[in-house]
């Protein structure tokens, strides 16, 4: 639907007669017409979705970010390995440009939704170029994909707004599942009525920006969840059908002098998580693996080549890697509340980092006694982090290519 934070909330006959049309059954969409383009309103009828009629799938899409909810609507999409489909408003791509570009890094397609959320239906042609054209051009300058589909705001449109999309070559991506989320009502109405009203084919609209979207975040486990086990699949919407390219994964081994053993951590082919193989002669095998970016270490699927080594003046060992989120992610065998290994977030709140864009080194610096891990920022800022404590945050990240430096090219991997 639409923000209630900041701007007005505004429904046109069009809209309303878009949402009957998008709470009817499948096979009750509207025909399209030889004169006026139609919106889209189920997979199968999105650009690249033709494979998924007649299947069943479901998309999650979101509305009107990227905004400090994002990541964290990220990290459950993340830790259930769920594909989504973001329409961002421009004036926000701008204000969060890191956001848009984590979203990128994860495969997940960044679509538009204007630049600053006007009912179309209401504004001149001529005004179109700067709603329209200036947030295609931010979002593919900043993920490399111009976006293929819009939707308009508060899905309202009319036969202008239809004609206008459709001349840049766009598809107008309405959606046949509002739960409303936009407006506050509860974890658990957001629950209800995604998962009551899904059916195969069916575009869910939700929102990751606007106003505090904690409702939505917390209901994301339990919609997933519940339609897996209904037998569904999620999929994305006009972008590409699978997940980005991954970079090429180089493992990295050591040997761990106090078990006397070689330990060789690399990211798994299908999965995408991180592996550790140990020759540990374990049921008779000489060598085992481990995932170790499964279940209770609150890690998840990652990204490029794992960077390793034990560490004598803890004696444990770090890995650090990039996840598939972007973020610069560090692993220990430190046992914490029970779990052998643990997964630490570096980049994210007061270490003054964020997303990276490629995969780390590490090594211990015996001259200071603190770690140093170098990676490429999204920006392509080679960045260090390093475990001084500086300013009482446990981990700080600096930016290494300011002033007489640069953004760095070639290899993501310093």
């Amino acid at each position: 639907m639409g923000r209630i934070t900041g701007r007005a909330v505004a429904v046109t006959v069009s809209a309303m007669t878009a949402s009957a049309l998008a709470w009817a059954a499948p096979w009750a969409a509207p025909s399209a017409s030889a004169q006026t383009p139609q919106p889209a309103f189920y997979t199968y009828q999105a650009p690249g979705g033709a494979a998924t009629a007649g299947k069943r799938v479901i998309a999650l899409t979101f509305d009107d970010g990227p905004g400090p909810y994002t990541p964290q609507v990220l990290s459950v999409l993340e830790r259930y390995g769920v594909p989504a489909t973001f329409f961002e408003v421009g004036e926000d791509v701008a204000a969060y440009p890191q956001y848009t570009q984590m979203v990128a890094a994860t495969g997940d397609p960044v679509e538009d939704h204007t630049w600053s959320h006007p009912n179309l239906t209401t504004i001149p042609v001529s005004a179109f170029p700067y709603q329209i054209d200036q947030t295609q051009d931010l979002i593919g300058s900043l993920t490399g994909r111009t976006p293929a589909c819009v939707r308009p705001p508060y899905d309202a449109w009319n036969t202008t707004v239809l004609d206008q999309i459709a001349q840049r070559g766009l598809t107008t991506m309405s959606y046949s599942v509002d739960p409303r989320d936009w407006a506050q009502p509860g974890t658990q109405a957001i629950v209800n009525a995604v998962v009551g009203a899904a059916f195969p084919g069916a575009v869910v609209d939700m929102h990751d920006g606007g106003s505090p979207r904690d409702e939505t975040v917390a209901a994301l486990p339990q919609i997933i969840t519940t339609l897996r086990a209904e037998g569904y699949t999620f999929v994305p919407i006009c972008g590409s059908p699978g997940p980005a390219p991954q970079p090429p994964s180089i493992p990295s081994a050591i040997y761990d002098a106090r078990d006397h053993r070689i330990h060789v951590y690399a990211r798994a082919l299908t999965s995408g998580d991180l592996v550790e193989f140990v020759d540990d002669n374990v049921g008779g095998r000489l060598w085992n693996a481990y995932d170790l970016s499964f279940g209770a270490s609150g890690g998840g699927p990652i990204s490029g080549s794992p960077s390793a080594f034990a560490d004598p003046a803890d004696g444990l060992i770090h890995v650090y890697v990039r996840s598939a989120g972007g973020q610069l992610v560090e692993y220990d065998n430190g046992n914490v509340g029970g779990v052998p290994w643990n997964a630490w977030g570096l980049s994210t709140g007061a270490s003054g980092g964020g997303p990276v864009g490629g995969s780390p080194d590490a090594f211990l610096d015996a001259g200071d006694g603190l770690i140093h891990v170098y990676v490429a920022a999204a920006s392509h800022d080679l960045t260090e982090y390093d475990n001084g404590g500086v300013g009482g945050v446990l981990w700080n990240a600096w930016d290494l290519t300011l002033g007489s430096g640069g953004p760095t090219v070639g290899s993501n991997t310093p």
